[in-house]
């Protein structure tokens, strides 16, 4: 574990050195000519601040999980040097000490490269049989460390998970002290506390590889502000001004000040839940040469994160869902009407979109989301003597400039300085047609995507009579996009029709 979080220490830390360099390469033709930064610049700056301080986030937490487990690791050596020096007794075996209370610093069970499968040895305690990797006997032995290590582990990551929300909280629009405490609602009964069954928690491993890496399929939910779900959270409230204060000249001394009295509301977000599931056979669990935890659950995950970004998306706000960006009210509205659409047609709704944003959020939009249909139909558009408008290469006055090596990241910049996103879980079968997709322009840092920490379940009689068990994931999630509807425009009508071919 402490290998594993030193490797993602190091690579956190080299990915914010790039956004850094990136940061700076912003800010190096302002600062050569003394001017402030103009509206593209200002949009790059937003963009690579926010991911420098969502970087700094998760350093700070893996850098105290580092240090915490290096200052175990140096407690446990002076200890066996006192041991071995006075010729005490031989320590606990780790997991003794776990059920003591004491901090130990061993490898954990079920962890990468240990060669034993935590589903495979539910599946196995669930049908009560199976002869590999040392028999129900082992599986149960192994089970029930893992269950005593996590009794000692989850308390302690459920508690990091509580401090790091409220930090996070602390940065949303300067967030009054007085409104923290009650920003997440919890239940009381039944609740939503995590961690309560040893058997039903992943291994740390790949709840950390859930937390670490984002996949594609998710870029829209990427984009926005994530942060920590603490436990037992049912809903988040966030309070929001609903009428401002004014000021004034004062027409004359003595005269009267203004005066306008604030009013605020608040803005809920409820918690939902999001889970997958994959059926194996007995047969396949039986015969398994190898650990397949990373494959079932990888496949779950990439399950997971689509449907995620589904919700963050297009979710409806009713039956179980979140309210997405297409279904948030009091969101810009551009329309784009056009039997056969263009490039230079399109364009200006590209502009009037990100107008929008930053007319009525008073800050520039941070980014566009379109799918991969509608962007490589542009590539391919060409101007009155046949060459791309869309180029790789620095052109005169092109509509925008492609990333060709882009995969995760933006694709493209758009000539008014908003970089593109490609998500092929944007819809298209919207408007009178069903054929419509749509353009998102957001400044996507105003959009707020709480989630939790991911759980398992290993079912057994739903599919016995036909020899096969059920892995299950779930996980619970908040998203909120109508605290600042005005940082969303969505750009709709017939010209965005995808071409066929595309």
């Amino acid at each position: 574990m402490l290998e594993f979080l030193r490797a993602r220490l190091k690579e956190l830390l080299e990915q914010r050195a790039a956004r850094k360099s990136e940061l700076d390469e912003v800010l190096k033709a302002p600062s050569a000519e003394k001017r402030d930064l103009n509206e593209a610049e200002a949009a790059a700056f937003t963009e690579k601040r926010a991911a420098i301080q969502t970087l700094d986030t998760e350093i700070e937490e893996v850098r105290g999980r580092v240090e915490e487990l290096e200052a175990d690791e140096k407690r446990e050596q002076a200890a066996n040097e006192l041991r071995a020096k006075y010729g005490a007794e031989k320590p606990a075996a780790p997991n003794e000490a776990r059920k003591a209370g004491a901090q130990v610093n061993e490898p954990l069970t079920y962890q990468r490269g240990a060669g034993h499968s935590y589903f495979l040895d539910l599946a196995r305690i669930e049908f009560n049989r199976g002869d590999g990797d040392g028999g129900l006997v082992e599986a149960r032995e192994r089970l029930r460390r893992h269950g005593d290590e996590l009794r000692v582990e989850m308390p302690a990551r459920e508690k990091r998970r509580e401090e790091i929300a409220r930090r996070e909280m602390r940065g949303i629009d300067n967030l009054p002290e007085q409104y923290r405490a009650s920003v997440f609602e919890k239940r009381v009964n039944p609740n939503r506390t995590d961690g309560q069954g040893g058997y039903f928690v992943p291994p740390l491993w790949l709840v950390d590889e859930y937390i670490d890496l984002p996949r594609y399929g998710r870029t829209t939910a990427n984009l926005c502000r994530t942060m920590t779900l603490p436990s037992g959270t049912d809903s988040i409230n966030l309070p929001k001004v609903a009428t401002g204060t004014a000021t004034g000249v004062q027409t004359a001394d003595a005269g009267a000040v203004p005066s306008t009295d604030m009013t605020d509301t608040f803005v809920t977000a409820p918690v939902r839940t999001i889970s997958g599931q994959q059926d194996v056979a007995i047969q396949l669990l039986d015969q398994s040469p190898i650990s397949f935890d990373e494959v079932v659950f990888d496949d779950l995950i990439a399950d997971y994160n689509m449907q995620l970004d589904l919700q963050v998306i297009n979710g409806s706000g009713s039956s179980g869902q979140v309210t997405g960006i297409l279904n948030t009210a009091g969101i810009n509205s551009v329309t784009y009407t056009d039997a056969t659409p263009t490039l230079p047609e399109m364009y200006p709704s590209f502009a009037q979109g990100a107008s929008k944003v930053a007319t009525g959020r008073k800050m520039p939009a941070t980014a566009a989301v379109v799918i991969p249909s509608i962007w490589y139909w542009a590539t391919a558009q060409l101007d009155t003597t046949n060459r791309p408008l869309i180029t790789t290469l620095a052109a005169y006055n092109p509509a925008a400039v492609q990333d060709a090596l882009a995969s995760e990241g933006p694709v493209g910049m758009l000539a008014l300085g908003l970089p593109v996103y490609l998500d092929g879980n944007v819809p298209s079968n919207l408007g009178a047609g069903t054929n419509e997709t749509r353009v998102i322009e957001a400044r996507f840092s105003d959009l707020y995507l709480w989630e939790g920490s991911m759980r398992t379940r290993v079912l057994q009689e739903v599919l016995s009579g036909t020899l096969q068990v059920r892995f299950q994931v779930y996980n619970y999630a908040a998203f909120m996009a109508n605290r600042r509807p005005t940082s969303i425009s969505v750009i709709s009508g017939t010209g965005l029709i995808p071409t066929a071919g595309y």
